[in-house]
């Protein structure tokens, strides 16, 4: 591996074996750097690879004003959650996390404690993100020495969840919102809350994380017969008519039309659950 151009003391960007360009790491290989110089493997601490030169030289433009240990984290929090949920994870989300991280210590050694209105939905119905979240703030009460409130693992939570529907950070928090009023409206309409732990009311939810991911990518639903809608209409009228009006609320909230098929699979839902 071979030095580029020395980013600062401890960062260089380099090519790699394959002429690839790489983002490196270490204690000292940016010092007196030069072009074309070898990198010895044993100074090596971390080696970035992006997918794109775009995101390649967002990342040394981010390395250049943030300190590293921001970066460290978010790779540490980021490959923490490619493990624990087993999914893809869009790399933009080193720079809105490393920013957020930064801004967020900033805000808390000054006193300013941010409260996150989703904790509750966030944590009941996303608390796979969640647990990534908490994790998230104890590492940074490790290697920074600050202590984190529950409300900033939500914001990472957000984060994370944004980085796995390849979704705007603002898209992500309109998403969990929509999904905890689903559950509210439904719980609502049948007087009880909804077991979350529930076989039935476990598919349900995994039902309406898709739903809602395609209304707010606005991505059209995936092909699907009617047949289940018009059995529903006849046998259980009161569960599609109250579909239908969850159906209107979202096309008049976020300018989604739900397909007949959509609004049978999610009477049929609340059907098997009881309610």
């Amino acid at each position: 591996m071979k030095v580029y151009k020395s980013i600062n003391n401890n960062i260089v960007s380099a090519f790699d074996s394959n002429g690839r360009e790489v983002v490196v790491i270490g204690k000292g290989i940016g010092f007196k750097a030069r072009e074309g110089m070898p990198i010895p493997k044993e100074k090596i601490s971390k080696v970035f690879v992006m997918g794109s030169q775009d995101n390649l030289d967002r990342l040394k433009d981010l390395f250049a004003h943030l300190q590293k240990e921001y970066i460290e984290i978010t790779d540490e929090i980021l490959t923490y959650a490619k493990q624990e949920l087993n999914k893809k994870i869009n790399e933009n989300a080193y720079f809105t996390l490393a920013d957020h991280i930064s801004f967020a210590v900033a805000r808390m050694k000054e006193g300013v404690v941010f409260q996150n209105i989703l904790t509750a939905e966030v944590r009941r119905f996303y608390s796979k993100e969640f647990q990534v979240g908490l994790h998230a703030i104890k590492l940074i009460k490790q290697k920074l020495y600050i202590d984190m409130p529950e409300d900033e693992a939500t914001s990472i939570a957000l984060h994370i969840l944004s980085a796995q529907y390849d979704i705007s950070l603002s898209d992500g928090f309109k998403a969990a919102e929509l999904l905890g009023w689903i559950i509210n409206v439904v719980a609502k309409h049948a007087g009880n809350r909804i077991d979350t732990e529930n076989y039935y009311s476990e598919r349900f939810i995994t039902h309406l994380k898709y739903l809602i991911q395609r209304i707010i990518r606005k991505e059209p639903p995936p092909a699907g017969d009617d047949w289940i809608y018009d059995m529903l209409k006849i046998h259980c009228p009161k569960e599609i008519d109250f579909c239908e009006t969850i159906a209107a609320e979202i096309l008049e909230m976020h300018q989604y039309e739900l397909r007949k098929h959509e609004v049978g699979y999610m009477a049929l839902h609340i059907k098997r659950i009881g309610l």
